[in-house]
């Protein structure tokens, strides 16, 4: 099936619709975003949005706002791996998602084939749930969700999985330690991650670093592998593996 570039019903940039329907290499997706759509959170006051700035907190703030909208780096990560499958294909590729949010990310790969178990924290997870059974149908028996937090043990996800995929998880320090001691521990010898953000100056240097220190090979794909509207530097995709 030929692939098309992803396209979004409305603005790009604009993360202020509670409703957005889009289209990534060829699935028509459309996902509920706002935080009124997880029943564990109070309704926000009438007429406010969470906005993409809004949810991205400042270091030592709470998590509640996150998870609730659609990042555009997530758009950048699946289009290229819809567009370059890591293992040639999709059928029978374990795919674990950390921080799923919106779950756009984790449902392009399961209409792609993989089986894909999303994961975000407790007053996140309804939302990733309901987007899921939204838009997989026949195919949710290949996807799964479940609370986690990064730190916790990684054995209630199940086996070791060929992929994890992230998207803008790279932006308060104080969770890089765990996030990279969850990759770590979920990685066998073959898994790959692909982690996508855009560059903010958020510690996206120190990021790096511990990865390097924590011994994994650490590749960021070159800005002309991205579609060409991101290819100018401001988002960036890891690959990362165990030495």
């Amino acid at each position: 099936m030929a692939l098309v570039p992803f396209r979004v019903s409305g603005p790009a940039a604009d993360q202020s619709l509670q409703v957005r329907t889009m289209q990534l290499g060829g699935y028509a997706i459309r996902i509920t975003q706002d935080q009124q759509a997880s029943a564990s959170l109070q309704p926000l006051q009438a007429g406010h949005h969470l906005s993409d700035e809004d949810a991205l907190r400042r270091p030592g703030e709470r998590l509640d706002g996150v998870g609730f909208v659609v990042w555009q780096s997530a758009f950048v990560l699946l289009e290229y791996l819809l567009r370059c499958p890591p293992f040639g294909q999709w059928a029978d590729v374990r795919v674990v998602e950390l921080g799923s949010g919106t779950g756009v990310g984790g449902i392009a790969l399961v209409l792609a084939g993989a089986d894909v178990l999303l994961t975000d924290l407790t007053h996140v997870v309804p939302l990733t749930s309901h987007n899921v059974t939204a838009n997989c149908g026949e195919q949710n028996h290949r996807s799964s969700v479940c609370k986690y937090t990064w730190g916790d043990e990684v054995k209630p996800l199940g086996p070791q999985p060929d992929l994890i995929i992230g998207s803008d998880v790279v932006y308060q320090q104080e969770y890089f330690d765990d996030l990279i001691d969850t990759i770590w521990r979920l990685s066998a010898p073959h898994t790959l991650t692909f982690l996508a953000y855009r560059v903010r100056g958020r510690g996206e240097d120190v990021f790096r670093a511990k990865l390097d220190k924590k011994g994994f090979a650490v590749i960021a794909l070159p800005p002309t592998s991205l579609h060409e509207e991101y290819a100018d530097g401001q988002y960036v995709i890891l690959r990362i593996c165990k030495v």
